[in-house]
């Protein structure tokens, strides 16, 4: 089925026009992805396995940083807040890996019987879990800073061999953050964050120690609070936004208007649609719809040609989990 092209290409467009084409285009591509997907030709990966995979390097990744961060904190005697805060940070890490790969072979391992409907909610919770794991372990890592700067009890003893270490991890990092932006799935992008994350404050844990070493003493608590911080802040963000999807947010424009066309291209025989609701009930939608047919259409008919094809329909959209069509003979004004 070939999509009718919805925009003409212009040599110049403002800001705005630049926007509002840029959505009719991921429009269409939406609506071609529809089609490709009810007509049985759209090529999906694996996405749980890869997640799998990714999740799995990541974790031994971050062994391997965890071990060579003690080392560096043996280095410098366990005087460096920064550095600290950076193995307060794999740990984290650790913690995070451990719940994604959960998640992943959780889902993917799902008891049919227990979980009719699988257990795709685990990632989000998974977030959630992270995010809090996160923030309680960095508002520690704030107020030790804090103390630090205040009373400067100790002052840090930097080595070149933990530099080195701290060098070495933003490489390693930063090319798990590449790979990771790659895969573009959601348990991908939040392990994308988190290598993002482990980038900048292993550049921010580096400039502190180097300017504590060479400048001032005052540098390393610095930069150990605004690396706890960051994190704090990176993950409540994350957090917050997973919330609503939880409480049953409504979905995007983009998503209503594509299951919409569904159910208008459908078959002759729906008359209109009376009332479409699309909510979250984890990270993907639901769809809740009540079409109005001819009031001379047959039970068999109803069933066998629109209730359950558009059913069916519906929930090969990438995006749906469970869709619901109600049939009826008139517009009676329902109210959800």
């Amino acid at each position: 089925m070939e999509t009718t092209p919805l925009i003409k290409k212009e040599e110049k467009r403002s800001k705005k026009s630049r926007k509002y084409y840029e959505e009719l285009e991921e429009l269409e591509r939406g609506y071609a992805e529809d089609d490709l997907a009810i007509a049985g030709e759209l090529i999906i990966e694996d996405e749980t396995k890869s997640d799998e995979i990714l999740s799995k390097i990541v974790f031994a990744a971050n062994i391997f940083l965890l071990v060579a961060k003690i080392g560096a904190t043996y280095f410098t005697s366990g005087t460096s807040l920064a550095i600290i805060s950076t193995l307060l940070d794999s740990v984290v890490d650790i913690t995070s890996s451990i719940g994604i790969w959960y998640a992943a072979h959780a889902i993917l391992h799902a008891d049919k019987f227990l979980y009719p409907r699988g257990r795709e909610n685990l990632e989000l919770i998974a977030f959630i879990f992270i995010g809090v794991v996160m923030g309680m372990a960095n508002v520690y890592i704030m107020f030790q800073s804090v103390t630090r700067i205040l009373f400067l009890e100790v002052v840090p003893d930097i080595t070149t061999t933990a530099l080195a270490i701290l060098l070495g991890t933003i490489v390693t990092k930063g090319a798990l953050l590449f790979a990771c932006l790659r895969l573009r799935t959601p348990s991908a992008r939040v392990l994308a964050i988190d290598q993002r994350n482990d980038v900048l404050t292993n550049i921010v844990g580096m400039g502190g120690a180097i300017l504590s070493k060479y400048w001032s003493a005052y540098a390393d608590p610095v930069a150990a609070c605004l690396i706890a911080g960051y994190i704090a802040i990176s993950w409540a963000s994350v957090v917050v936004e997973q919330l609503p999807i939880l409480s049953g947010k409504q979905c995007t424009k983009n998503e209503y208007s594509r299951i919409l066309r569904v159910l208008i291209t459908h078959r002759d025989r729906v008359k209109m649609v009376e009332t479409l609701l699309v909510y979250h009930t984890g990270l993907k939608v639901r769809v809740e719809a009540h079409v109005v047919l001819d009031p001379n259409t047959s039970a068999k008919v109803v069933h066998d040609e629109v209730e359950e094809p558009l059913k069916c329909k519906l929930e090969l959209l990438s995006f749906v989990d469970r869709a619901f069509v109600h049939p009826d003979y008139e517009c009676d004004g329902y109210e959800p």
